[in-house]
């Protein structure tokens, strides 16, 4: 395994489940809704799998050994339910887990807008993260 990671805001469980993807359908400007492209894309992929099949959706698997991790979101992220769940699995086991949530962004937006004080800020702390556990 790598030394640390940044997955940002990860699609960890295809199930949908968590308060996010129904107060902030129709918010998130880049994800818009849980029936939209990305559900779509998601049952491609699964091929009729069973959706809490770790494999498919981590936040259901067991956690222990994963780098240190820091987690990217927005407050109107369709994935910030996911994104908490990961980060609060993560530090049950003793993995090393900071979270990123910044007010009023979408899924993704700091990897959309470089000029943003929210990007700078967002990749500020990613860097420092990683010249922690992997040196300059």
């Amino acid at each position: 395994l790598p030394g640390a990671i940044a997955p940002g805001t990860p699609m960890s469980d295809l199930t949908n489940a968590g308060d996010s993807f129904h107060t902030n359908a129709m918010i998130d400007n880049v994800l818009v809704a849980p029936n939209a492209s990305c559900d779509k894309r998601a049952a491609l992929y699964t091929n009729g799998r069973d959706l809490k099949d770790p494999m498919l959706s981590p936040v259901y698997g067991d956690m222990r050994g994963f780098p240190p991790t820091i987690l990217t979101t927005g407050t109107r992220d369709l994935f910030l339910s996911s994104t908490v769940r990961v980060h609060r699995k993560l530090r049950q086991v003793g993995v090393e887990a900071v979270l990123q949530v910044f007010e009023g962004q979408s899924h993704g937006q700091y990897l959309r807008d470089v000029n943003a004080p929210e990007t700078k800020e967002a990749f500020s702390e990613i860097a420092e993260f990683f010249d922690k556990h992997l040196g300059k």
